[in-house]
């Protein structure tokens, strides 16, 4: 029986080829060396990654935002705002890395979608339309860190015992 590959070689040396030059002939890796590769390759990727965003519910009403996730990771997240509110509303969400992260308007009754991905820091979810974060539709969000904390509209009263508020 002859060998085939031996063969072959001898073929491919005894062509003529232009300076007098025989090709270089490239070796294959085994299938074992491409394996560990890709294993390696699978293990650079950072534990938790999906290439989905989270999903967070923001309620809207008149005039407060409802999360349905009041902790974050850095990360991609894409946050349905619901309008349940009489008036229209949107979401804008300000911070590190982010620009231009706001909503089109939503009508009473209805969502929209609004994705982005963040960084470990400090960021701001709120309505864009005049005057409704300062009526209370602004939730201040940490990622990476504390929970999240909503300012709510109207004035805060602090009460003291003993009548003259020491």
């Amino acid at each position: 029986m002859t060998n085939i590959r031996g063969a072959a070689t001898a073929r491919r040396a005894a062509r003529p080829h232009a300076g007098g030059l025989r090709p270089v002939r490239r070796r294959s890796l085994p299938l074992s060396a491409l394996v560990a590769a890709g294993a390696a390759a699978a293990l650079a990727v950072p534990a938790g990654a999906t290439s989905s965003p989270t999903v967070v519910k923001a309620v809207e009403t008149d005039f407060h935002i409802a999360l349905s996730k009041n902790t974050f990771s850095p990360g991609k997240y894409t946050f349905v705002a619901q309008n349940k509110g009489q008036v229209t509303h949107s979401l804008e969400i300000t911070g590190p890395g982010l620009s231009n992260a706001k909503a089109k308007n939503i009508s009473p009754g209805h969502a929209t979608k609004l994705t982005v991905t963040f960084k470990k820091g400090a960021y701001d979810v709120f309505c864009p339309v005049p005057g409704h974060k300062m009526l209370g539709m602004n939730v201040n969000i940490v990622v990476g860190g504390a929970s999240t904390t909503s300012s709510g509209g109207g004035t805060t009263t602090t009460s003291h015992s003993g009548g003259y508020g020491y």
